[in-house]
């Protein structure tokens, strides 16, 4: 290439202009819109439902969170350390938690776009086991492409950027310096995981001054705090509304009020989450579940039969209507209920004879 000055200044003029060619052809195929951002969120949950996560994984601007994660000079050391970019990226391994999601029976979903502050949002929700999570991104252009720029993930009650400086940072103390105040979250998520609820409560509201930065410490508080509070566990959450995002607290007091059988409370919250989500019919089903625990099936079976027009059949929603059915002991509609299960999953009488149902 180097066979002159004549030749090299040439070559670097036709590269630039080629360069600004592809650039420009780039900018015209990509227009940031409610379009364009709506078509890669639904091809992204494509994606996972054919079993490849690599596209949600891949739409992350890994080199952004990266950036954010600069300023703090002790985490950017972590990737000197080794195994540290490793760490990172399995951080944002977002579609692989999507996809085992679907894979173990529960649900992925697109639920809204929305344009705020002059950025692009999608949101999406996974479920399994009658738990829920959304995901609010924001999305943007990169090089010609759209991409994942950050995000608050509501059952962490942060954003991604900060879920993976503070999970960065949490691996890199307990590798060098284990003696320092992150030994109090390590010893109280031990004790978390044995069942000592009010131990390890204990100890996270004696160093939260140190800790409460971190993620991971609210989800211990909070998960101690219905263990040792669980008759009043949302008047509890109250008084943290001053501490964290309520988007996080709903979500917990709707994953409360519906496994604790309270109707009018579960869709009074899942009314306050709409505003934020976008009226997913997810809520059907945990608004279903209220109120079949309160023993109200035939409210309950009316909310399930919307639900299973508006969703693709998945185990929790067809096994939740069949209870209903049998317990209104409407036989058509339980025997219409228990093919369309057999045709779904290949389900055999004996298995539902397992089930009780």
């Amino acid at each position: 290439i180097l066979l002159g000055v004549l030749i090299l200044g040439t070559l670097l003029l036709c590269s630039a202009c080629h360069h600004k060619k592809n650039k420009t052809e780039e900018s015209a195929t990509i227009t940031l819109n409610e379009e364009s951002v709506t078509s890669f969120a639904r091809n992204i949950v494509e994606s996972i439902y054919n079993g490849n996560a690599d596209i949600f994984n891949k739409s992350i601007d890994k080199n952004h969170i990266k950036s954010i994660l600069s300023e703090n000079s002790i985490v950017y050391s972590g990737f000197d350390v080794e195994g540290g970019q490793k760490y990172f990226e399995n951080c944002l391994r977002v579609g692989d938690i999507a996809l085992q999601t679907v894979n173990d029976g529960g649900t992925f979903a697109f639920v809204k776009y929305y344009k705020k502050d002059n950025q692009h949002h999608i949101i999406f929700r996974t479920y399994n086991d009658f738990i829920v999570n959304f995901a609010d991104y924001i999305v943007d252009t990169v090089k010609g492409a759209l991409m994942i720029k950050d995000g608050f993930i509501y059952n962490t009650g942060s954003m991604l950027s900060k879920n993976v400086e503070y999970s960065m940072l949490y691996n890199l103390m307990l590798q060098t310096n284990p003696e320092s105040d992150i030994q109090w979250l390590q010893k109280a998520e031990t004790l978390t995981q044995a069942g000592q609820h009010a131990q390890s409560l204990s100890i996270l509201k004696a160093h939260k001054d140190a800790l409460k930065e971190y993620p991971l410490y609210y989800q211990l508080y909070i998960a101690n705090l219905y263990k040792t509070s669980s008759n009043n566990f949302d008047q509890q959450l109250d008084i943290l509304k001053d501490e964290i995002d309520a988007r996080y607290l709903l979500l917990h007091k709707l994953l409360y009020y519906t496994n604790g059988g309270k109707p009018e409370k579960t869709e009074e919250t899942i009314n306050a989450l709409i505003p934020h989500s976008g009226d997913d019919p997810i809520y059907l089903l945990m608004y279903a579940k209220s109120q079949m625990i309160a023993g109200n099936y035939q409210d309950a079976l009316t909310c399930l039969q919307t639900a299973t027009e508006s969703m693709p059949p998945f185990w929790d929603l067809w096994a939740s209507e069949l209870k209903c059915y049998s317990k209104l002991k409407d036989i058509p509609g339980y025997n219409d209920c228990l093919q369309r299960g057999k045709d779904a999953f290949g389900i055999t009488d004996e298995e539902v004879k397992k089930m009780g149902i």
